[in-house]
């Protein structure tokens, strides 16, 4: 392989960086976010069970359906010492 070839090829993968850093970081961290929030869903739902917790089936989707880290979070707290699932919204 020639001087010039291997100069071309790290000149394509440092476009390559640039280009994904410039278009897809948002996506990467929209995509770490949304770990994120399963993680805290996953979380909530663990300890309430573990806890021997009924879980409605309205409380559970409406865990599952938000997006809110700081939420989430302060749902993992409370989880740890309510008294029903449905408390977790009050």
């Amino acid at each position: 392989m020639t001087v010039k070839r291997l100069e071309e090829m790290v000149t394509t993968i440092q476009d390559f960086d640039y280009l994904g850093e410039k278009y897809f970081s948002h996506w990467v961290d929209k995509g770490r976010e949304e770990g994120r929030a399963e993680g805290e869903i996953d979380s909530i739902l663990t300890v309430l069970d573990a806890r021997g917790l009924e879980i409605s089936d309205e409380a559970r989707e409406r865990i599952r359906r938000c997006e809110d880290l700081s939420q989430l979070s302060t749902w993992v707290r409370r989880a740890a010492t309510v008294a029903s699932a449905d408390d977790l919204f009050t």
